[in-house]
């Protein structure tokens, strides 16, 4: 079992075995389907099982891991259904929040917007589509961040888990991946040029409504699906 751990300092250690539990099965290193105990997460990440009994509890709140009387605790298999109504909260509040990026947008944000544009393309000449994905992360938070709305983001990201594993299954095999990077470059643009019109129509490019790449994702790994 391979753990993503993230950085200990400043952290408690629950703080530290729940995001890097988090972090594990978002990017897929813990699979969806997959067996995990309370032991062996301790004996892997080196702290006492009440931290990570505490981990596994809010996990199971967001979905992201079950419980079974004799199987025990897996990773969640990935419901479509989730990802459909994450998906439509993100596409409705998104318009709303472009469109106020697009009335005015602060221009300290508007520097890290480009520079995370900038660290995008890196990323995507070199196929590193984990940190391409963090980076696709912050460049929304960023946005929502300069309209004053950033606790919108963290509220989505509660209920956006199972939307992110697929965002990171597609962007592991490479759908789509160049397209996304283009069209944060024309996001960014419109807010840039406060082209409010143009954003309502990236937004459904960006987010649509419907995705054929969720179903064939679900046709070549069935195995991670509800």
């Amino acid at each position: 079992m391979e753990l993503l751990s993230v950085p200990k300092r400043g952290t408690s250690a629950r703080e530290y075995v729940y995001e890097t539990l988090k972090r594990s099965i978002i990017f897929l290193s813990l699979k969806p389907g997959q067996s995990i105990t309370e032991q062996e997460i301790a004996e892997k990440l080196s702290v006492s099982r009440t931290p990570v009994r505490e981990a596994f509890i809010r996990l199971v709140q967001e979905g992201l891991l079950e419980t079974y009387p004799q199987k025990g605790t897996v990773v969640s298999l990935i419901d479509l259904e989730r990802v459909d109504e994450a998906r439509f909260m993100r596409r409705t509040l998104e318009k709303a929040i472009l469109r106020l990026a697009c009335e005015s947008f602060p221009s300290d944000l508007a520097f890290e917007l480009r520079s995370n544009l900038a660290l995008q393309e890196v990323c995507l000449e070199e196929q590193n589509f984990i940190r391409l994905f963090e980076l696709d992360e912050e460049f929304h938070r960023l946005i929502y961040r300069g309209c004053k709305k950033e606790r919108i983001w963290d509220l989505i990201a509660q209920i956006n888990a199972d939307f992110r594993r697929i965002r990171v299954l597609k962007l592991s095999l490479g759908i789509g991946v160049g397209e996304v990077v283009q069209q944060h470059r024309e996001i960014a643009g419109a807010i840039f040029d406060h082209n409010a019109t143009r954003i309502e129509e990236l937004v459904e490019v960006h987010l649509p409504q419907n995705d054929p790449g969720f179903e064939r994702l679900r046709r070549e790994y069935p195995e991670y699906f509800a």
